[in-house]
């Protein structure tokens, strides 16, 4: 459904999710305590948690240009910063960061990286962060059940860790037997054209998850085997990235007068952010603001939680998305955004090709 929305209108659904449950929030958790808190924030601290974006996205520029130096292509420090500005904005209106790929294999390809290699990039620079989000979950609530202290969010938990399991076993069997893997979808697929509803869809599902997995296997294997120092120097700006966003929840809190451990902190937040990359709506929006709750209602007193979401959505979303949305105007167009989507990339017979 979602992907038959335009541009304007995924704005517009992202728009209002996060004000919807952002203003439900401030209803259930305002009040005078909240104003007081309001008054009392630190200006030091929220310069802080800006400049923690700041080196939030130099690392990401960072990490950008030095798998498109992998691939032998340098991209200039303020081209790459415009890429990753625009990155978080089409990311942010589309479930689960799917627009953001295709427009920064686009921009990327304005420099001189073909669309096979800018394929390549975007894939490896999606799993480091998958890769720390998806192994970091699941072992911190092994280790600290009590962070799910929800009966609901415990379920929810156990559903997400099975289904990204099985999904870990497969692509390990599909990374080094790749045709065995898009035959093994296919069977599970055929299987499901039984239900009339979904036999239109399976034709063109079957298509797009055996580029997947061939653009997965490719890429993974290229830096492996030629590109080790390259890909570990990419993983640690990964983690300088991830240590920089997960810091500025604790920055903020101290900015509210409140303590608390960095290290329950940042656990909380990996566990918020496994729930989160599976989200169906654009850009989490609602998801985000709602985990972030159920997650800190009891780390944190009520009356700051409402005003803390909002702070921390604006220094790790929004403020992204409203400088992404410039450099769009200013460097392609609304209007453009609907193709990236319809773009069909084919990294393994580009690279193969000495793209």
């Amino acid at each position: 459904m979602l992907k038959k929305l335009t541009t304007k209108k995924r704005i517009v659904l992202f728009c209002f999710f996060s004000i919807l449950i952002i203003a439900i929030i401030l209803l259930v958790t305002g009040g005078p305590k909240t104003w007081a808190a309001l008054q009392e924030l630190h200006g030091m601290y929220l310069l802080l948690a800006l400049g923690i974006f700041v080196a939030m996205t130099l690392f990401d520029i960072l990490r950008l240009q030095v798998l498109t130096g992998a691939l032998g292509t340098h991209i200039p420090f303020f081209y790459g910063l415009k890429t990753i500005l625009a990155y978080y904005f089409l990311s942010a209106i589309t479930p689960a960061v799917t627009g953001g790929e295709p427009l920064m294999v686009y921009m990327l390809r304005e420099k001189g990286v073909g669309v096979g290699k800018g394929t390549c990039i975007v894939v490896i620079r999606g799993l480091l962060l998958i890769s720390f989000i998806a192994i970091g979950g699941p072992i911190i609530i092994y280790f600290n059940s009590e962070l799910l202290h929800n009966a609901g969010l415990q379920v929810m938990f156990g559903g997400v860790a099975l289904l990204l399991a099985a999904l870990i076993v497969f692509l390990v069997y599909a990374l080094y037997k790749p045709e065995r893997g898009e035959r093994l979808i296919e069977k599970i697929l055929h299987l499901l054209e039984r239900f009339s509803c979904l036999k239109k869809h399976m034709p063109p599902l079957i298509e797009k998850i055996d580029g997947w997995i061939d653009e997965l296997s490719f890429s993974l294997k290229f830096f492996v085997r030629e590109r080790k120092l390259r890909l570990f120097l990419a993983t640690i700006w990964t983690i300088m990235f991830m240590i920089c966003n997960y810091s500025l929840a604790y920055v903020l809190l101290k900015g509210v007068n409140y303590d608390i451990s960095i290290w329950t902190v940042f656990m909380v937040q990996i566990v918020l952010y496994f729930f989160l990359y599976f989200s169906p709506t654009p850009g989490g929006s609602g998801v985000a603001e709602g985990g972030f709750y159920l997650l800190f209602a009891p780390l944190v007193p009520h009356h700051l939680l409402g005003l803390l979401i909002i702070l921390w959505r604006f220094f790790t979303v929004y403020l992204g998305v409203f400088m992404g949305a410039f450099v769009i105007m200013k460097t392609l167009s609304i209007d453009r955004m609907e193709t990236f989507a319809e773009e069909k990339i084919h990294p393994v017979l580009e690279l193969e090709k000495g793209e």
